[in-house]
């Protein structure tokens, strides 16, 4: 009777499952599938009304809502200033002042612009990959790839990147921490994209070689990013508070054009970006107050499924659905609160589910940056992925035995 209780419970997660797959493939925004996902999930699992109003108000009021709001509508505001005042266009003179020409332009520019967090970030590098890659004998699919894949070689370890801090806000770890621990994931991506990708690419003489002033100019691109992620390690505050100060200073300096922080301002103050955080939050509060979360885990231990299968699968899935590491996030730790950080930390469950989350994620035909990318290159969409599956197989297997060496537990 039990595991017959267990199956029901479960069968209704899925149902829940299906329903956000659903929304998201009639492309209903990730916050508003996820806050529908709620009020489902609430009433499959029978969670009064005024429990789930309590859980809401208790919700917006929180330390956590209120600092996920901010630092994610600051973080926006400063990307969308940095593209807008033409940071990006003094990036990219610098980097082809490097020594190895365009090998060494292709596989920085990506990471460099990486740094600077905006939707669909690697449409903004792709002019400048296309521009060191002009050669005919680097087709469409090629640069599309390199594009993709060195773009989001940063994503494991920047603090300031949504989908960290909101896995720093449900876990409870701090963004270093988290930083710290997937950073194995940086290197095996870098190294993998080097000798699969990269080298690839012809060695060639820079337009001007000049190794000093060009990491000046990539220094004097980047400080703001620094300097936000400066002011979060060194003081240990809130990491809104270090993009407040950062966004201040360089508008003191750079002394934008009204129109390009008006344009800043909107993309960051949008309703939009607010009940995405809301959406997220409001999905986890629903499953915490339901109990769903803990017909997994019992179900997993009566059918006696291994965790990490279940762990990868979920997380897989939801990389794979939702094409946004925030969103694989929300969903997939959500779901697997009870392996992941209730009751208490499991630090390498943790990282096993960005691990397959990040690799559904990557593949995810849904991943703005990789439509944005394709489109701009006018590639094939399969020749994109058969340049990018091999190398992503050979990063999950490595990074999969960075997880089984016990690493995790061992830095934590």
């Amino acid at each position: 009777m039990p595991l017959f209780i267990g199956r029901v419970e479960t069968l209704k997660l899925v149902a829940v499952f299906v329903a956000i797959l659903i929304a998201l493939k009639r492309r209903v925004s990730v916050g508003m599938t996820l806050f529908g996902a709620g009020l489902l999930t609430a009433l499959l699992f029978q969670v009064g009304l005024t429990d789930l109003l309590t859980g809401y108000r208790d919700l917006v009021t929180s330390r956590r809502f209120i600092s996920l709001t901010a630092v994610i509508v600051l973080i926006t505001i400063l990307g969308s200033l940095l593209k807008e005042i033409g940071y990006l266009e003094r990036l990219t003179t610098a980097c082809r002042s490097l020594y190895g020409g365009r090998r060494t332009a292709a596989a920085m520019l990506p990471p460099l612009v990486g740094l600077m967090p905006m939707p669909g970030g690697s449409l903004l590098s792709a002019p400048l990959v296309d521009s060191v890659l002009s050669d005919p004998k680097y087709t469409p699919h090629f640069k599309c790839a390199v594009n993709y894949w060195q773009r989001h070689i940063v994503e494991h370890i920047m603090p300031i990147y949504p989908g960290l801090i909101v896995a720093s806000a449900m876990t409870g770890l701090s963004l270093g921490t988290i930083a710290i621990v997937q950073s194995p994931f940086m290197v095996i991506m870098a190294l993998v994209g080097y000798v699969m990708m990269i080298r690839r690419i012809d060695k060639t003489v820079g337009e001007t070689p000049a190794f000093r002033p060009a990491i000046v100019g990539i220094l004097t691109t980047i400080w703001p990013v620094i300097l936000t992620v400066g002011i979060y390690a060194i003081f240990e505050v809130e990491m809104a508070w270090g993009a407040l100060v950062s966004l201040i200073v360089l508008i003191i300096i750079a002394r934008p054009p009204k129109r390009a922080l008006r344009l800043s301002l909107k993309k960051g103050l949008s309703y939009k970006l607010v009940f995405l955080v809301f959406g997220i939050l409001s999905f986890q509060t629903v499953l915490d107050q339901s109990g769903a979360i803990e017909s997994i885990q019992k179900l997993s231990t009566d059918l006696h499924f291994p965790v990490a299968l279940i762990i990868i699968l979920v997380s897989f899935a939801s990389g794979i659905l939702t094409g946004m590491l925030a969103a694989m996030v929300a969903l997939s730790y959500s779901l697997l609160a009870g392996f992941l950080y209730q009751p208490t930390i499991q630090i390498d469950n943790i990282l096993l589910a960005f691990l397959a989350g990040y690799v559904g994620m990557m593949l995810s035909p849904s991943h703005l940056c990789l439509v944005l990318t394709n489109e701009y290159f006018g590639s094939d969409l399969v020749k994109v992925y058969k340049v990018m599956v091999p190398p992503m197989l050979v990063f999950a297997v490595l990074a999969y035995l960075v997880y089984l060496s016990g690493w995790a537990d061992w830095v934590y």
